[in-house]
């Protein structure tokens, strides 16, 4: 069954914000998605995937958003 990463990542972001970059990309594989982490400054593609998870950083390596795609 494929995962459909708008409502993953609905269902998920209040759970994944505030952990540390690692941990919440593992959690997002687990899941069968692809992660993406942003960091500060980090110029990212508008590409939509809709197999993929975005998870917004801040300088610390904290997770502080998450985005389908």
């Amino acid at each position: 069954m494929t995962v459909d990463a708008r409502t993953w990542a609905a269902d998920h972001a209040a759970a994944l914000v505030g952990l540390p970059s690692g941990a919440a990309e593992q959690e997002v594989e687990d899941a069968g998605l692809r992660a993406r982490v942003a960091v500060p400054g980090l110029m990212l593609t508008l590409d939509f995937r809709p197999d993929r998870v975005t998870l917004v950083t801040d300088g610390t390596g904290v997770v502080t958003e998450v985005r389908p795609g």
